[in-house]
């Protein structure tokens, strides 16, 4: 993610129960529609633990060859809390961008892209839909207004219109972050929670692709929003986000990196209240070397409480929904970090390439916009043969 709001264990049997497949191509339609046409499996093959299984890649849960597998929704649907794929809901409008190549190992940066809507009043975004093929490695989308950024909407150079995403988050504000390599992937929202679009809204993203295979990649990428009626947003979420900016990955190791961070005193100087938000939705981001990022909560009937515990993921759609939300009011703070596996021969750091990543973003309700980081680790010792790191957590909050 980039750093990109600076402003501001499931049973083994449920795991092997439901076994992932492909990621949907670009027309949305995935082989295993024949299975979810069938109608819903028996309770006893898809349960409730099968189900959130299925979940942790936004995949449903159903029958094929009469067994539980975890099946790719289609294009305008998601897998609801029930574990099957329903219609994403709202009034939807998409942009489809142009095509980009790239060559066998080729990683394009520096690019941007943007769609101008042209809405003539607010949007309330309940969900974001990304279908791309282009080899994305990763995109954050933001919005500002129509006056930023000037220009003709497409692919351009960021430098070209002087874009950077701390000016847009300031202009504007965070719609949506896509996961690592993620083919297609719904940020949705429960009922009633949506993020604040004002009238006469463009929307701008970074381009990151990343070729690692033998042969050249020619796609592109498409985007939807889905809005409600003003009348039904009970919840306007605002973003939040936590990086550990200090990696020191060891070679030929296992290590874990931790940020602990409290954030009750930053809020009370910030917004005159204690640390209080309610947790919709969070989004984990590593590189490939990543094999777990987990966050939980610190202080409170809450403390050590965890809140999103993920292993692997790579190329799959990571993004949780929290239906119910997770109240976090009474906590301190929050504790997040990354496990990675370094088979390499160097350390390995912070940044783009075949460097490491260990951050998340997260939309929630409340009444401030926070930032936190992990500027300076040192070692924390051992667990095992996990070497372990850690360091001081800053955060920055802003009122919303």
């Amino acid at each position: 993610m980039y750093r990109f709001i600076a402003m501001i264990a499931l049973s083994s049997a449920a795991i092997a129960a439901c076994s992932s497949s492909g990621s949907p191509a670009l027309t949305g339609q995935p082989g295993a529609g024949d299975a979810r046409d069938a109608g819903p499996p028996p309770a006893a093959l898809c349960d409730a633990a099968g189900a959130t299984t299925c979940l942790a890649t936004q995949q449903a849960c159903a029958l094929t060859g009469g067994q539980p597998t975890c099946v790719p929704c289609d294009v305008r649907s998601y897998a609801n809390k029930a574990g099957a794929c329903a219609p994403i809901e709202g009034t939807r409008l998409a942009h489809d961008f142009g095509e980009f190549t790239t060559n066998p190992g080729q990683e394009v940066r520096g690019m941007c892209r943007s769609w101008t809507l042209g809405n003539a009043t607010d949007l309330w975004v309940q969900s974001v839909e990304l279908v791309q093929n282009e080899a994305s490695h990763h995109s954050n989308w933001l919005f500002v207004p129509d006056t930023s950024f000037d220009g003709p909407d497409g692919a351009w150079k960021c430098s070209d219109r002087g874009y950077d995403e701390l000016t847009a988050a300031l202009a504007g504000g965070v719609l949506y972050a896509q996961s690592t390599q993620a083919t297609h992937e719904v940020q949705r929202f429960p009922d009633g929670a949506a993020i604040h679009l004002p009238a006469h809204a463009r929307i701008i993203s970074d381009v990151h692709l990343l070729n690692a295979g033998s042969n050249p990649i020619t796609g592109h990428a498409s985007l939807a929003v889905y809005s409600l009626d003003p009348s039904e947003v009970k919840h306007p979420l605002v973003p939040f986000h936590m990086t550990y900016q200090a990696l020191t990955i060891p070679p030929r190791s296992t290590s874990r990196f931790t940020g602990s961070c409290t954030l009750a005193d930053a809020f009370q100087s910030s917004v005159g209240k204690p640390f209080s938000a309610a947790l919709y939705y969070a989004l984990p981001h590593t590189h490939i070397l990543g094999s777990r990022f987990f966050l939980r909560a610190i202080g409170g009937a809450l403390d050590g409480t965890s809140l999103l515990d993920v292993s692997g993921g790579f190329g799959e759609a990571r993004g949780r929904a929290y239906d119910p939300p997770v109240d976090l009011t009474g906590t301190t703070g929050l504790a997040f970090g990354c496990e990675f596996v370094n088979p390499r021969d160097q350390q390995v750091g912070w940044g783009f390439g075949d460097q490491e990543m260990c951050e998340m973003l997260g939309f929630v309700d409340s009444s401030a916009i926070f930032d936190s980081s992990v500027e300076a680790g040192q070692s924390a010792g051992t667990d095992g043969a996990m070497q372990l790191y850690s360091g001081p957590c800053s955060s920055f909050v802003l009122p919303r």
